[in-house]
C-alpha cells in the first residue's frame, strides 16, 4: 500500500513538472509571437513613413531611415562620383526610381515580408510602389540597429531583355562600383585648356568664338567680325572663368564637359572646342 502511495506521488510531481516546462514553452512561444508581430507592425510603419516622406521630397530620408552602413556606403559612392565629369552611380533617387522629383501619391502596396529573424535582427519585404507616375517592385533588407528598424538594402527588379523580372541589389553593386578602378580625369590647365571654342547657329553656322590661350587670355569675337574683346581667364575644378582686360565687370563663368569638349554658361550658351588641321 506504501508503495503504490509512493509511485502516485512520484507520477504526480513529474506530471506538474512536465505540465510547468509545457506551461513555461507556450508562455515562450506566445512572447515570441507577440514580438515577431510587434516588428513586423514596426517595419511596415517605417515603410508607410519613408514614402510618405518621399513624397514631400524631403532631404533627411537616408539619415532617418537607412542604417549606417547604408549611409557610409552611398557618402563613399558620391566621393567618387564628385570628381567624374559625366553622371556616376547614382541616376535617379534610389528609394522612388524617380529623375525629376517625386509625385505626391506615393504608396507602397502589397507589403510581404520574405523573411524576420528576431534573434538576428534581420528582416527582408517586397512591396510595390505605386504612383500615378509608374509602378515599380522592390524589396527592402532591414537591420534592427540600436534597437530600431533600418533598411540596410534596396533591392530592385526590372526587366531583363527576355521580358523575365531580374533583380539588383545596391549594396552590391555599390561595392563593386568601389572595387572599379577609377579613371583619372586630367586636370584642366592652361596647356590643354588652349584652342578654339565654337557656338553655332540655328543653322548650325558658326556664330561666336571664344580663343582660350596657353598664357591664361583669351579673347571673344562674332564669326568673320574683325572686333574683339579681350579677357583674362581662371580655371577652377572644371569651371572656367573669363574676366574683361582693364573693365571693372563679372567674371563670366563656363562649366567645361571633358566628354563633349564644351563650354556651358548658366544662360545655356555653349561653347564647342573644334580642332585645328
Amino acid at each position: 500500500m506504501r508503495k503504490s502511495i509512493l509511485i502516485i506521488s512520484t507520477l504526480m510531481m513529474l506530471s506538474a513538472c512536465g505540465g510547468k516546462k509545457a506551461q513555461t514553452k507556450s508562455t515562450e512561444i506566445a512572447v515570441a509571437d507577440s514580438s515577431a508581430v510587434k516588428a513586423k507592425e514596426e517595419i511596415v510603419a517605417l515603410i508607410n513613413e519613408l514614402y510618405a516622406a518621399a513624397a514631400r521630397n524631403a532631404e533627411d530620408i537616408d539619415q532617418r531611415f537607412a542604417c549606417h552602413e547604408w549611409r557610409n556606403m552611398v557618402a563613399r559612392v558620391e566621393e567618387v562620383d564628385s570628381k567624374l565629369a559625366e553622371i556616376g552611380f547614382f541616376n535617379d533617387d534610389y528609394w522612388t526610381m524617380m529623375q525629376d522629383g517625386n509625385p505626391d501619391d506615393l504608396k507602397a502596396l502589397d507589403i510581404q515580408f520574405e523573411q524576420l529573424d528576431m534573434e538576428k535582427g534581420t528582416a527582408s519585404v517586397s512591396f510595390i510602389l505605386n504612383s500615378s507616375v509608374q509602378t515599380v517592385h522592390q524589396k527592402f533588407a532591414f537591420c534592427r540597429e540600436d534597437g530600431d528598424w533600418r533598411v540596410h538594402d534596396i533591392i530592385r527588379f526590372n526587366d531583363d531583355p527576355d521580358g523575365k523580372e531580374a533583380s539588383f541589389s545596391f549594396m552590391e553593386s555599390m561595392q563593386s562600383y568601389l572595387d572599379e578602378p577609377q579613371e583619372e580625369v586630367p586636370e584642366l590647365t592652361f596647356a590643354n585648356m588652349a584652342g578654339i571654342y565654337d557656338s553655332f547657329n540655328e543653322e548650325g553656322g558658326n556664330e561666336s568664338r571664344i580663343c582660350l590661350l596657353e598664357d591664361g587670355t583669351a579673347t571673344w569675337s562674332m564669326i568673320g567680325s574683325l572686333h574683339f574683346t579681350e579677357y583674362t581667364y581662371t580655371i577652377s575644378g572644371n569651371t572656367i572663368c573669363l574676366k574683361v582686360k582693364g573693365v571693372e565687370s563679372e567674371d563670366e563663368c563656363y562649366d567645361y564637359d571633358p566628354n563633349t569638349r564644351m563650354l556651358t554658361n548658366e544662360q545655356g550658351a555653349a561653347y564647342y572646342r573644334q580642332e585645328v588641321e
